[in-house]
C-alpha cells in the first residue's frame, strides 16, 4: 500500500501543471527535434527551387532578347517585301498619284526652275490628262518629257544644279535601313 503524503504550504497554490514523467521527456524533445530538421530541409529545399526558378527566369529573358534582335533583320526584310509586293500590286491598278509624285520630286530637287521631269509614258499622259482638266495647277518652269526607262509612279527631276530620282526601289530601301537601325 502507499502511504499518503501531506504537505503544508505557508502561500496559496497560483497555478497547477502536470510534469511529465522522466522517460517522456526526452522522447517529446526528440520528436520536436525530428520535426525541427524537417522544416529546415523542406526550407532549403523551397529556397533551392526558388533559386532555379530565378535562374531559368533570367534565361528565358536572355533567349528572347537574343531571339528578338537575331531575327529583326529578317523581320525588317519581310516588312519591306511584303510593302513592295503591295506598291506593285497598287501600281499596276494605277492606284496612285502621279501629281503628288512629282511634287514631292520638285520639292526635293537642287533648283525647281528649268527643271526637266522625266515620267513613265502613261504616267506622262495621266499628268497631261489632271492638267487639261484643270485637276492640277499647271508647272511653271518644268519641261515633263516622256521616258520609257522611268517605271510607273516614278519619275526623275534634271536641273542645272544636279537630279532627283523618285524611285520606289529606293524608298523601300530607306525604309528597311529606318527598320534595321530601330534594334
Amino acid at each position: 500500500m502507499t502511504e499518503a503524503l501531506q504537505i503544508n504550504l505557508d502561500v496559496p497554490i497560483r497555478s497547477v501543471g502536470m510534469v511529465e514523467e522522466t522517460g517522456g521527456g526526452s522522447s517529446s524533445r526528440a520528436a520536436s527535434k525530428k520535426l525541427e530538421m524537417e522544416l529546415k530541409r523542406q526550407s532549403e529545399r523551397v529556397m533551392a527551387l526558388c533559386s532555379a526558378m530565378e535562374t531559368a527566369s533570367r534565361g528565358l529573358e536572355a533567349f528572347y532578347g537574343e531571339a528578338v534582335c537575331s531575327q529583326a533583320e529578317c523581320i525588317a526584310r519581310l516588312s519591306v517585301n511584303i510593302a513592295e509586293k503591295i506598291l506593285l500590286r497598287e501600281i499596276a491598278s494605277g492606284n496612285y498619284d502621279i501629281a503628288k509624285i512629282v511634287a514631292e520630286a520638285l520639292k526635293a530637287a537642287p533648283a525647281q526652275q528649268d527643271a526637266v521631269v522625266r515620267l513613265n509614258p502613261q504616267d506622262l499622259e495621266q499628268y497631261t490628262q489632271m492638267a487639261e482638266s484643270n485637276q492640277i495647277k499647271p508647272l511653271c518652269g518644268v519641261t515633263l518629257t516622256a521616258d520609257s526607262a522611268v517605271g510607273r509612279a516614278e519619275c526623275v527631276v534634271a536641273t542645272d544644279q544636279g537630279a532627283v530620282e523618285y524611285f520606289m526601289k529606293e524608298h523601300l530601301r530607306r525604309i528597311g535601313e529606318a527598320l534595321e537601325a530601330l534594334q
